[in-house]
């Protein structure tokens, strides 16, 4: 089924309910309202004769092949996965008739306030409008639930039985942003839905088998050859960043990227003050990149052991000493330039005291010559 075609088949489906929820307002004021509002918050399945039927059927026999394309509905798993989201359909109901029943009571005993001002029925009114805004919410929470229902059934369909998937992959297909679809990988990897799964943030993948440190430290795919070394680091950084919720960790990668770049700018301009680079380099910057993707792991487990939290706190503090380390790395590039320029004023000042050019010695042979 084309895009076009899904598009006019869901608009007869919400022309349909609304007819219905018109129909049932003179009778079942309630329920009307609760499927006008259900509707517009579309969350109501699509309904309609044999044709809609037949391409239905015909969508879920294309989607038995290879998926190469965004797909116009989210298909359904063939089998039940344990850890999804559970009835956001159900809860969106009751919370969108409940919303509608509250409001209408609420709206009634309003305008008998109005009527007779009296303060028993602005209580009960201002009492059901509330409840309306919270039965409003937990449908809110409902339709949000069955959307991510719906975007873990997608990821499964398009992940398959591969055993890596590229995360941009996931993110052009579905259309969804490439940071949203690491937080929905998470969550499913927190669940139990994804298992064994682990996120590879060397090569950006989300990878399908049981995790282990010979696959961790295997090299980087190749990429083009206009990417340096020094820009793949700082892509790293970022993207280990970006898997990293804590703020505080995050402010402190932050920094150690902007050091990183700053002295990856001075090695770009002055390529001879590279051999002063070579721990850092070699030593502190794989070290780094290794600590930032130990975080980013564990924070990734979804668990807090007290083996967990102390790992964390303890890459927590090496941060700080390799963001100080890092700045003393800048300053000490720029030592010899500043004993270069000291040593130049230096002779400088020497020359003009020699030539009688400093200010105070020609003051003072003004003096002697007005005498």
């Amino acid at each position: 089924m084309s895009y076009n075609e899904t598009k006019e088949r869901k608009a007869r489906s919400k022309k349909r309910w609304n007819s219905i929820g018109v129909c049932l307002l003179p009778f079942f004021t309630p329920l009307g309202v609760g499927v006008l509002i259900a509707n517009a918050m579309d969350i109501l399945p699509n309904i309609g004769g044999s044709e809609d039927l037949k391409s239905t059927i015909q969508t879920l026999s294309d989607l038995r092949g290879p998926v190469n394309a965004p797909v116009a509905e989210v298909p359904v798993p063939q089998k039940r996965v344990n850890g999804m989201p559970k009835h956001g359909a159900l809860i969106t109901a009751i919370g969108a008739i409940v919303a509608a029943i509250c409001a209408l009571i609420g709206v009634v005993g309003l305008a008998d306030f109005f009527t007779d001002y009296s303060l028993r029925d602005l209580f009960l009114s201002l009492f059901f409008l509330s409840g309306a805004v919270g039965s409003t919410a937990v449908a809110v929470f409902g339709h949000l639930r069955r959307k991510k229902k719906q975007r873990f059934e997608a990821y499964l369909k398009l992940i398959g039985d591969k055993q890596a998937v590229p995360i941009h992959y996931l993110a052009d297909v579905m259309g969804i942003d490439y940071h949203k679809v690491i937080k929905d990988l998470r969550e499913m990897i927190t669940r139990g839905i994804l298992r064994p799964a682990w996120l590879d943030l060397k090569t950006y993948r989300l990878m399908l088998t049981e995790y282990t440190e010979a696959q961790a430290v295997q090299p980087e795919e190749k990429k083009e050859e206009a990417v340096s070394r020094n820009d793949r680091i700082l892509q790293q950084i970022r993207a280990d960043n970006d898997l990293i919720n804590d703020k505080e960790v995050s402010a402190k990668i932050d920094r150690i990227e902007d050091l990183t770049r700053k002295i990856f700018a001075i090695l770009d301009q002055r390529p001879e003050k590279e051999p002063q680079l070579y721990n850092f380099m070699n030593y502190y910057l794989p070290t780094t990149l290794k600590a930032l993707e130990s975080y980013a792991r564990l924070e990734a487990q979804g668990i807090e052991t007290a083996a967990i939290r102390e790992a964390k706190q303890k890459i927590n503090h090496a941060l700080d000493e390799l963001a100080d380390g890092y700045e003393k790395q800048l300053d000490k590039l720029f030592a010899d330039d500043v004993v270069d320029i000291t040593a130049d004023i230096d002779v400088m000042r020497k020359m003009l005291h020699k030539d009688g050019l400093q200010e105070d010695e020609i003051v003072s042979a003004t003096l002697r010559t007005d005498k």
